[in-house]
């Protein structure tokens, strides 16, 4: 055999040896032929398409309500035990309530980076609902029948941790979202939104389905500005004292392309 055959078998074997030996890894290695044993990239994704659903946990609503005093009907629309309640002061009425377990949907867009050693970007949209029964006002209960509905548009950062065979990821997200508050309390009726500031955490993990396809759940942490509704009458308008905030659990998919 001659030299360069020689030379020919050896550089064979090593790139086979190689080949068994070193993980392959989508957009950073190489992976052979099926008909050539010259080595060729890895499909390598830029960015992707994603879409989630999932529970979000009731939570407290801590409110302080004040009656517009130049509205002459305002008495007419106070609950009748607190109009002579004494202490009241109808500019400054306490008010929480505690939304019940409710659902989440959302989905959007992103790209993926090397930034520090793997991250994604993503614009974001989704939307929450819940449910409220009851509530406290001035430390009386009242019947209720409300639903608090907030949509929100969002720019996140997220930094992903490999791992065996899935993906961690944590980071966090800045956007606007629009909260409504649409029913009753005690029949006083309630058909208003307001808007703001909004931010989020996030911390899920991705499991590979196919090169393209991965499920994921995923824990969120979304913290709106005060809200501030309004009665239909005009006469009495509750403001959260504290900024809303939300709990979800999701499970979604991502399709990379």
């Amino acid at each position: 055999m001659g030299k360069l055959a020689i030379k020919l078998l050896i550089a064979f074997v090593g790139v086979g040896i190689a080949s068994i030996s070193e993980p392959v890894v989508a957009g950073t290695s190489f992976r052979m032929s099926s008909k050539s044993p010259v080595a060729a990239p890895a499909p390598s994704y830029r960015g992707y398409v994603f879409g989630y659903g999932g529970g979000v946990f009731g939570n407290n609503w801590s409110n302080i309500g004040a009656f517009d005093l130049s509205s002459y009907n305002w008495r007419a629309h106070c609950p009748p035990d607190m109009v002579s309640f004494p202490g009241l002061d109808p500019t400054h009425v306490p008010m929480d309530w505690e939304t019940e377990g409710g659902w989440t949907l959302g989905g959007g867009i992103g790209a993926y980076s090397g930034f520090l050693g793997g991250s994604r970007f993503e614009l974001e949209g989704s939307y929450l609902t819940n449910d409220v029964h009851r509530l406290s006002y001035a430390g009386i209960e009242l019947p209720a029948n409300f639903s608090l509905n907030t949509k929100t548009a969002m720019v996140n950062f997220l930094k992903e941790v490999p791992f065996e065979h899935a993906t961690g990821y944590f980071g966090g997200g800045v956007g606007w979202g629009w909260t409504s508050m649409e029913g009753d309390i005690d029949t006083i009726m309630y058909d208003d939104s307001d808007s703001g500031f909004a931010w989020q955490l996030i911390a899920g993990i991705d499991i590979p389905i196919t090169e393209r396809l991965a499920l994921f759940m995923q824990y969120r942490y979304l913290v709106l500005s005060e809200t501030s509704f309004t009665t239909n009458f005009g006469d009495f308008t509750t403001v959260s004292s504290d900024k809303p905030d939300s709990h979800s659990v999701l499970i979604g998919a991502r399709v990379s392309f």
